[in-house]
């Protein structure tokens, strides 16, 4: 099931023993597209302050009751690695939680979670232990990238408004855009695999590919849901290979 990742900002977050606090944010690697941690803001119970959840501690989302249950007690997440939300989060700051809550890495193998498609939540294994290098994460803000500006090849289109992602494997499947021109009326619907680059300093992402061929691409309103058959229109449209065939090849 795919749905708007602004859909999430607001759900409370349940522990196993009780309320832990509500979600923020997303954090998102620029470099596979794929939502690496919630930002939690906790409750009173140890200051409220901000803290990572992992999808492989999540065991259920519930849209309807606007609730995520996690695999983690209280005590937990109040001991976790302190960690900036407010600034670049490195590598090593990455280690240490992963090396705390004792799940694999995502960075190295073919999958979207390391050597996996999904997070599954399993303990890492002793050889698949996070390196503690300092290199770059590349962690995103996907309520800092909403508002960017979407350029084709020969100008201006519109505003990023959301991101569409999966609840299987956490990936961004689209980036949501509505025309300059025509606001609050049909959304652009727009695959990373079609952005040629990110300027992050000028907060404008570029597509490969012209006005023309993405504002006659398939589109949707803004309350209609995405469906499979729509995905396949639209990357026909595009000539690409969809994201679920290239997935079912690495999961193979």
């Amino acid at each position: 099931m795919v749905y708007g990742i602004r859909t999430l900002h607001g759900f409370k977050i349940h522990a196993t023993d009780g309320e832990l606090g509500h979600v923020e944010d997303c954090y998102f690697d620029d470099g596979k597209w794929v939502v690496r941690y919630l930002v939690v803001k906790t409750g009173f119970w140890f200051l409220g302050k901000e803290v990572l959840i992992s999808p492989h501690s999540v065991t259920g989302v519930d849209l309807e009751k606007r609730e995520i249950n996690v695999a983690l007690t209280k005590t937990q997440v109040e001991e976790s690695p302190d960690i900036d939300t407010h600034q670049p989060i490195s590598r090593k700051k990455e280690s240490e939680f992963h090396l705390y809550y004792n799940v694999p890495a995502y960075w190295g193998g073919l999958g979207l979670w390391g050597h996996e498609m999904v997070p599954d939540g399993r303990p890492a294994p002793p050889s698949d232990q996070p390196d503690t290098n300092d290199e770059d994460a590349h962690l995103r803000s996907t309520k800092e990238v909403t508002g960017y500006r979407l350029h084709a090849v020969d100008g201006d289109l519109g505003q990023i408004t959301d991101f569409i992602i999966d609840d299987q494997t956490w990936a961004l499947r689209y980036l949501m855009a509505s025309l300059s021109h025509k606001p609050g009326m049909r959304r652009l619907v727009v695959s990373p695999k079609w952005i040629d680059h990110v300027v992050w300093s000028k907060a404008h992402v570029a597509v490969n590919a012209s006005k023309e061929k993405i504002l006659s691409a398939p589109a949707i309103d803004s309350d209609q849901p995405i469906t499979r058959d729509f995905e396949q229109l639209l990357f026909g449209h595009y000539t690409t290979h969809p994201y679920w065939s290239e997935e079912e090849e690495h999961g193979e």
